[in-house]
């Protein structure tokens, strides 16, 4: 498991980052692993065990079923300084909407980084997410999702698209099936976590700190 040179977990910092929100009241760790629900136990976080899932989204979908809750908020582990305002204003934009996410302003070394997801907004709507070039008012996506719960049980239920399936990014599914996803515009925040070099970036800053 991920952890900073001190030892302190990855999903420590995106967990703490969530008890951060104001519009969260409950933080749970989604998890298959037993090694992950060890870790979150250890540092006083609660653990919610899934069997294995092909995206967040589904793992997220079992996770809550049982819950009571208005609003889920899935907001990845490789998310380690994401502010908490983030998470609140895309709760505050999700509306009448089934879905919403957050995203900010591609940075020039971001555009052509294929580990970079992009997404094109529309009237306050995320229309298309890929990870190729796009130079024409696209955005850096940003790993946070919210939803409805009851829309969580529609989305495992719908079949991946070509779309998700090519681009590996799950969103597309809920676009290909006429959902609608909107997007919270923040101000830039420090990328995920999906290489090692972002990783060892990651770790360097947290020692500074």
């Amino acid at each position: 498991m991920l952890a900073d040179k001190t030892g302190k977990p990855l999903i420590q910092y995106a967990w703490e980052v969530a008890q951060q929100a104001s519009s969260v009241t409950e933080v749970y760790i989604a998890t298959d692993s037993s090694e992950i629900a060890d870790q979150v136990i250890a540092f006083g976080g609660k653990v919610i065990m899934t069997g294995e899932h092909p995206n967040g989204t589904s793992r997220i979908a079992e996770a809550v079923r049982d819950l009571e809750c208005d609003v889920v908020v899935n907001m990845q582990g490789d998310e380690p300084e994401l502010a908490p305002e983030v998470i609140d204003a895309t709760v505050a934009i999700l509306g009448d909407s089934q879905m919403a996410t957050a995203a900010c302003k591609l940075q020039d070394d971001e555009v052509a980084n294929e580990n970079i997801v992009k997404v094109v907004v529309n009237d306050g709507y995320g229309v298309d997410f890929t990870r190729e070039v796009i130079t024409d008012g696209a955005l850096r996506h940003i790993g946070l999702y919210v939803y409805r719960p009851e829309f969580l049980q529609t989305y495992v239920s719908m079949q991946p698209t070509q779309n998700e399936i090519a681009r590996k990014l799950e969103q597309m599914r809920v676009i290909d099936n006429g959902f609608s996803i909107a997007v919270a515009i923040v101000d830039p925040q420090p990328g995920g976590i999906d290489t090692q070099e972002q990783y060892e970036a990651f770790v360097s800053r947290s020692c500074e700190n």
